[in-house]
Parts: structure tokens; sequence; C-alpha cells
């Protein structure tokens, strides 16, 4: 009984070993944050509140919607997200654009609300920043989306945009063409702060 009692005592042992030896790799994870009782206070061009903002775009030709390329777009209309009385603590900030209904991940664009009566086929919405030094196209629902970044002066910051009018990824001309129509779409941008 004395040695099946160490027999199996030291096999226990022997089989936690070869457990610690297969869970060598260790690493560490250091997470850094900050916590901030207020954020900025935002806005658009026209002083109005930022959480709902209507955007009405021209009305644009088909032929000329054909024309254009999803980096280009046609009939832009600009908008921007003014942020005020942000904390002393915040030097910058940053939009992320998302659209769970809306966004074509295909090429990052705003699909049209094919719900609206009268809907256009094979139109969708594209983003763009609007800076003198950065107007590449966003890319919607992409994490890595191009989005641009602008300092906190004396609690104040301004984010640029512009959005137009894109031929869908869907389109093929002759065989699955845009057709007019209403267009209606939304976003919904997140702010980063640092």
């Amino acid at each position: 009984m004395f040695n099946k009692t160490i027999l199996a005592t030291a096999m226990a042992v022997a089989a936690m070993g070869s457990v610690s030896a297969m869970a060598a790799d260790v690493g560490l994870i250091t997470f850094d944050g900050a916590v901030t009782d207020t954020t900025c206070v935002i806005t658009t061009n026209n002083g109005i509140d930022a959480n709902n903002i209507t955007i009405t775009l021209p009305v644009v030709k088909k032929a000329d919607l054909e024309k254009t390329t999803v980096d280009a777009g046609i009939g832009s209309k600009e908008f921007a997200l003014h942020m005020s009385q942000c904390p002393e603590t915040l030097t910058k900030a940053s939009a992320n654009f998302t659209s769970q209904q809306f966004a074509d991940l295909s090429n990052g664009t705003l699909k049209a609300d094919a719900t609206v009566a009268g809907h256009a086929a094979n139109v969708n919405l594209a983003l763009f920043n609007n800076t003198a030094t950065k107007t590449d196209r966003i890319k919607v629902g992409n994490p890595n989306n191009n989005t641009q970044v602008t300092d906190l002066t004396g609690g104040e910051g301004q984010l640029s945009y512009r959005v137009a009018y894109v031929p869908s990824a869907a389109w093929v001309k002759g065989t699955n063409d845009i057709t007019a129509g209403k267009v209606s779409s939304n976003v919904t941008f997140t702010m980063s702060y640092e």
C-alpha cells in the first residue's frame, strides 16, 4: 500500500512538471487610459448640436454619376464637426465612422436606403476628409478608416469632411445600371480623444 501511494504521488508530481513546462510562454500586457468627467461639446458648421445632423446634397445627373469614381464622387457637400469646451487634459480628437445598416464593406461607402419610396439604385455615398493636407476617402466600417486627427487648442478643434455621390460597387453599365431616384443613408460617428 505504501509503495502504491509513493508511486501515485510521484506520477502526479511528474505530470504537474510537464504541465508547467508546456506553459512556459508568459508575457505582460499593460493597459493605460484616462477618465474625464466631461468631453467636448460637438456642433456642426451652423452651430447646431451634432447628435443628429441632416446634410442635404444637391441633385445630380445620372450621366455625371456614371462618369465619376468611388475616389472622386460628384455633388459634394462639405460639413464639419466643431469641438469646443474641451477639458485641458484632451489634446487631440478624431472621429470613426460606422453604419451597421448601410455600410458597403466592399468599398467603404454608404449604400442608399432601399426602403425609401422611389429610391435610386446603384448609388452610394462616400465620405472624404476635407482639410488642406488630407482629402482622401474615408472607408466607413473599416477600423483603420483614414480619418483625420485634429489638435485641440484652447479647448477647441475642428474635423472637416465632405460627402459625395458615387456609383455603388454593384454598378455595371448596361447590366446593372444606375437608376434615378431619392438617395438617403446615414452613418454613426464616434469621437475619440487623446
